[in-house]
């Protein structure tokens, strides 16, 4: 009789260590399906870091965007604390950089590799390529939506860091910029329709012929001709296309001129400090685990070449160059 009571008590024990077992799987893919849902909600409601709507017609806004996409350089980030942005940057009309866009309007991106801890992107310390991705979307004949995203992508490890948002402000304001000058180019052209080459600029313009003189008749358009309107059309489109390629031309020369220019600050503005750690790793990339050039001992002095958030560009002593962190280094005294 003992004996069965005490079976039964263990069977009893054992039923409920496997229920709570269960109990607790059960709760585990509970919580687990319940951070998926979070997971899947943040991505799917994520929106673009800067998005505005224009009181524009989509063609000219999609204009001014294209031309900031081809100008060459990506405004609001810099490399290095003596320039204002980043050169050399290329127009991509598809990136494998941000999620593919399936939304509507027209998407263009700009794109600048091998560049080194750019500011104004979160926690970015490393070499890799920094993007720009525009989205264009008609919202009506004269209302357009604009979209902009900013993203560093490292080399190494592929881990994305978005922007604080300058970056994206900041390529608006060249937009806005274009966008203002084209306002202004119409404002002037109907201004100067008023005053076309054949009339003068006073009121004898409307007065009658002097004495003696035949007054002047005006030939009547031949029968098949274009319409003034659709000349003037013509002219303006020609106009936009050729002041167009003269501003892709001057972006050009403008970035070239960007790059001496730092280039020769980099010079002026060289600077000697000195190793403060016992030892010090130079690199020949400035991240942890790039190759060593050479190990540099406390008190060596080095020249500063570049700098950039948290390395340093330096020559040594035995004129051999590469990166070492600015935690191992002091201003000379």
């Amino acid at each position: 009789m003992p004996e069965a009571v005490l079976e039964r008590v263990f069977a009893r024990a054992r039923n409920s260590k496997a229920t709570g077992f269960r109990r607790a799987c059960a709760a585990c893919l509970s919580i687990l399906f319940l951070c998926n849902l979070c997971y899947a909600r943040s991505r799917d409601t994520a929106g673009a870091s800067f998005s505005i709507d224009l009181d524009k017609p989509f063609a000219e806004v999609l204009s001014a965007v294209s031309d900031v996409a081809h100008s060459g350089s990506i405004k609001g980030t810099f490399e290095y604390r003596d320039e204002e942005q980043l050169n050399g940057a290329q127009f991509e009309e598809k990136s494998q950089l941000f999620p593919a866009w399936s939304g509507p309007g027209n998407v263009l991106y700009k794109v600048r590799a091998k560049t080194l801890s750019p500011s104004h992107f979160l926690n970015s310390n490393d070499v890799g390529t920094v993007a720009v991705r525009y989205v264009v979307q008609e919202l009506s004949p004269n209302s357009t939506r604009l979209f902009i995203d900013a993203v560093f992508i490292e080399n190494a490890r592929h881990h994305g860091h978005p922007s604080d948002g300058y970056v994206e402000t900041c390529e608006f304001g060249e937009i806005g910029k274009r966008l203002k000058d084209r306002d202004q180019l119409q404002t002037q052209l109907a201004a100067g329709e008023q005053f076309t080459p054949g009339h003068e600029s006073s009121s004898r313009s409307d007065a009658a012929p002097p004495e003696n003189e035949p007054p002047t008749v005006k030939p009547a358009p031949a029968s098949g001709s274009a319409p003034v309107e659709a000349v003037d059309s013509a002219k303006l489109a020609d106009l936009q296309r050729v002041i167009g390629e003269q501003r892709t031309q001057l972006a050009s020369e403008s970035a070239n001129l960007d790059q001496l220019e730092a280039r020769a600050r980099q010079l002026r503005t060289s600077e000697f400090v000195r190793v403060k750690a016992d030892r010090a790793e130079l690199k020949n990339l400035p991240y942890a685990h790039a190759r060593v050039v050479e190990a540099l001992t406390k008190g060596q002095e080095v020249t500063v070449l570049a700098k950039s958030a948290y390395w340093y560009q330096v020559r040594s002593e035995d004129g051999k160059e590469g990166w070492i962190s600015h935690a191992f280094l002091e201003v000379q005294p």
